[in-house]
């Protein structure tokens, strides 16, 4: 995490560790945390409820995504379940209106629960997701729709076989994302938690400004995730 750096106002930094602290702040400075996440969710508030407007104008590669996260996750779960019947459940972390959930969780898992922090996206999750719009069978159905930022939610205990991460880790500062890693421990039945982290990441190190406000090294995420 030692690679230095520019962001695309030009200002250069020696580390991410630098970066996060013009960002967010150090120890004290809760305040200016929390206006970072504010900025962010600020941000997709103005966004349109559409698999273009969740895919920042990239809605045409929607399906292609949907193939290749199948793919990933039809191995997961033969390696970890086989093949006998039993009842999944997954969690949908920063769903946004359901596209993941919709287009592959629902054939997959019986049930599936969806956190997101911005409304206006999970009230059309909800309609996405309502029997006549979206009917795989009568035992596969979105169950829980909570309207929360990762930083703040924290997975029922036991609850989930598969946790769905897909490209909102950007989203979280690093000390948050550690501890919502953390706190979503001991799930049901495995000897580790299971979590499906999806991510796109930048073949050089350099912090980038993201979503109008925020600048993330996307590239350093994985260090972040074997840490």
């Amino acid at each position: 995490m030692e690679a230095a750096g520019s962001d695309s106002d030009g200002r250069e930094f020696k580390n991410a560790n630098e970066m996060w602290k013009e960002e967010i702040g150090g120890e004290g400075e809760a305040d200016k945390k929390q206006e970072w996440y504010r900025k962010g969710v600020g941000y997709w508030e103005n966004v349109e409820a559409s698999v273009d407007g969740v895919l920042g104008g990239y809605g045409h590669v929607n399906e292609a995504d949907v193939r290749s996260s199948e793919a990933f996750l039809k191995t997961l779960l033969v390696e970890r379940f086989g093949s006998a019947g039993r009842h999944l459940v997954a969690l949908d972390c920063g769903s946004g209106i359901g596209r993941v959930t919709k287009n592959l969780l629902l054939r997959y898992f019986n049930e599936v629960d969806l956190v997101e922090p911005v409304s206006h996206f999970l009230e059309a999750a909800r309609e996405n997701l309502a029997p006549e719009n979206c009917m795989i069978s009568d035992t596969h159905k979105a169950v829980n729709f909570y309207c929360m930022p990762l930083q703040e939610f924290s997975p029922a205990v036991g609850r989930y076989d598969v946790i769905w991460v897909q490209w909102c880790i950007g989203q979280l500062a690093d000390d948050d994302f550690v501890s919502f890693f953390k706190r979503a421990k001991d799930q049901k039945g495995f000897p580790k938690e299971l979590f499906a982290v999806k991510m796109y990441v930048l073949t050089i190190d350099l912090p980038k400004r993201v979503d109008g406000s925020r600048k993330k090294m996307q590239s350093y995420k994985p260090a972040v995730i074997k840490s």
